[in-house]
């Protein structure tokens, strides 16, 4: 159908003006003030959010995933939202268990749409809807899609080795991710902040400065936390999702 031509060029244009609405402090050092960059910032949210939108319609409609995918994306969606809704435990949260896991079992087209409806339903729920909520979106969607491209064959110790190391890095990449978006504007006028027209090197420089005395602790909770959920409770959930995905005949695009 019409509709399923345009799933991949639309996640595809949806990763692209995420990268860019991260990344545009290094990829527009020549913007002069931080008014300019705050409307290259809004636009390039703007393009995320419809994105977004056109991308959940079609899948979740008509022509989109099938009706065994949509079920099972709402019950892990769910899921998400019911480990989520205590909050950030210092940084921490149980709900990226959910898309490691369910991506790594299903793959990364299912892996970023469950981490995408899963991060939005979460946020109607606990009342965090703002900007950042594409941003998440985008993020969690991220998670999900790297773990479906890790080892799903082979032992156990291997999957769950590689999970739990992915988990690790992205416990950090996630608040480094998101510490992007406000960095700029929040941080303007400090020894750490963005400096429009400066070079990359001088602005990743502050950045990173910025991120290791802001963030670095609280992401440690969480790339921790990812570790341990993963190893624990990660080989009866991968088990369960394999199962599930032979009985019911899922074809998920990996």
């Amino acid at each position: 159908m019409r509709s399923r031509s345009l799933q991949l060029p639309l996640i595809v244009a949806a990763n692209l003006v995420g990268l860019a609405a991260f990344a545009w402090p290094f990829l527009l050092p020549g913007a002069g003030t931080t008014a300019g960059g705050r409307g290259d910032h809004n636009l390039l949210l703007f393009l995320l959010v419809a994105l977004l939108g056109a991308i959940l319609f079609i899948q979740l409609g008509n022509g989109g995933m099938g009706p065994k995918t949509i079920a099972l994306i709402s019950v892990l969606g769910g899921a998400m939202v019911a480990l989520r809704l205590p909050g950030y435990v210092l940084g921490f949260s149980a709900m990226f268990v959910i898309p490691l896991v369910a991506g790594n079992a299903f793959g990364p087209g299912f892996g970023f749409t469950l981490g995408a409806v899963g991060t939005f339903a979460s946020g109607l729920f606990i009342g965090g809807l703002g900007p950042w909520l594409p941003f998440q979106m985008i993020a969690v969607g991220w998670v999900g899609a790297g773990a479906g491209l890790l080892p799903r064959n082979g032992k156990w110790p291997l999957r769950l080795g590689a999970l739990a190391a992915y988990g690790l890095v992205t416990g950090y990449l996630f608040g480094a991710l998101m510490n992007l978006e406000t960095w700029p504007f929040f941080a303007y006028g400090s020894g750490l902040s963005w400096v429009p027209g400066a070079d990359v090197a001088t602005n990743l420089d502050n950045y990173l400065a910025y991120y290791a005395l802001t963030s670095a602790t609280w992401d440690t909770f969480r790339a921790v936390g990812n570790v341990v959920l993963v190893l624990t409770l990660g080989r009866p959930l991968l088990g369960a999702l394999d199962r599930a995905a032979r009985k019911m005949h899922l074809e998920l695009a990996r």
